[in-house]
């Protein structure tokens, strides 16, 4: 693939915030709970950005320290949940695209990593990878075997 980006923004607006502390498996879940939450209040969601800030191990088993952002088409309010921030940017970053097979998905964060290394560059941001979501149906995947990705690092 190796195509990076240098110098790129990531903007959102109309955010849906949500932090956490779970296992892998629960991602799907409260992700959809998510998008159900902007649905309810006649809302579309259009873009995923999970950063994973750490790993914790207290219950003996790893546990992802997360933020799920779902961007979505208007403001709204948010819950006892889920926050609401009207805009997330990011800027200075190094950013790889990826479009393909989830399971090959990591190509693009592997990338941005051997950029920074190889330019000598300091991240100074955990890795947010952002989704597009099918407008068609709704779901967080296009399809069952296609992803549409951005990897995003912020570097000094």
């Amino acid at each position: 693939m190796k195509f990076i980006e240098t110098c790129a923004e990531l903007k959102l607006t109309h955010i849906l915030k949500y932090q956490a502390i779970l296992y892998n498996h629960e991602m799907d879940d409260i992700i959809g709970e998510m998008i159900h939450y902007i649905e309810s209040k006649k809302g579309k969601a259009t873009r995923i950005l999970t950063i994973t800030k750490g790993l914790n191990f207290e219950t003996g088993k790893q546990r992802l320290v997360m933020d799920f952002y779902i961007e979505m088409n208007q403001p709204t309010i948010g819950s006892n949940k889920f926050s609401y921030l009207p805009i997330y940017e990011l800027t200075n970053c190094v950013v790889s695209k990826y479009k393909g097979h989830p399971q090959n998905a990591s190509i693009a964060t592997k990338e941005v990593n051997d950029y920074i290394k190889k330019h000598e560059l300091e991240p100074i941001s955990p890795v947010h990878q952002v989704m597009k979501i099918d407008k068609k149906t709704k779901k967080k995947e296009q399809k069952k075997n296609e992803v549409d990705l951005e990897v995003y690092i912020k570097v000094n």
